[in-house]
């Protein structure tokens, strides 16, 4: 299962029994019979991006039902599918940071996933290690605001602890050899 269509299950976790139908060569619309406007939307959204060589997706139907935070997470998994599932746009400079978006961190929301984590670091520690590049380079600055999308964080954290790792296990064999 694709990543895009994976975070429209968590939306609509009753789609997963319905995404079978590109297995059984059921049309789309016979899946989407009983669902509003924009479950049916997100479903023939999904539908696409399991199966883009054989199922179509009319990108009308964005303008004809979804609209404010629907219209928004359509264009984002749209995007996601496109840099991540297929790999059509390597580097994109298109993103769409919205409240209440996982997919990006400001750098209290960084801090926080570090030290949530296990390491040590609040806001003030985080931004001295930003402003000696110690941390890496946010992936998109808006307004002057850095922000670095979640897997960013999530590659640091994990380097942060394979460092932490290995400088105790250098202390403990130090500390042994005297």
């Amino acid at each position: 299962m694709k990543k895009s269509t994976k975070r429209i299950i968590e939306t609509f976790p009753h789609f997963e029994d319905k995404l079978i139908i590109y297995k059984n060569n059921l049309l789309v619309e016979e899946a989407v019979e009983g669902l509003n406007h924009v479950e049916a939307t997100c479903l023939t959204l999904a539908c696409f991006f399991e199966e883009p060589e054989h199922k179509n997706f009319n990108i009308g139907l964005l303008y004809q039902h979804l609209n404010n935070n629907w219209l928004e997470l359509a264009l984002e998994l749209i995007t996601q599918f496109f840099k991540e599932d297929t790999y059509l746009i390597e580097q994109s400079t298109f993103s769409i940071i919205r409240k209440g978006n996982n997919e990006y961190f400001n750098q209290k929301q960084f801090a926080d996933f570090l030290s949530d984590s296990g390491l040590n670091y609040d806001k003030r520690k985080l931004s001295v290690y930003y402003s000696r590049g110690k941390i890496p380079k946010p992936d998109v600055e808006l307004a002057g605001t850095p922000y670095w999308s979640k897997s960013t964080v999530e590659g640091f954290c994990e380097q942060e602890k394979n460092r932490l790792k290995k400088d105790l296990l250098t202390k403990i064999i130090h500390t042994k050899k005297k």
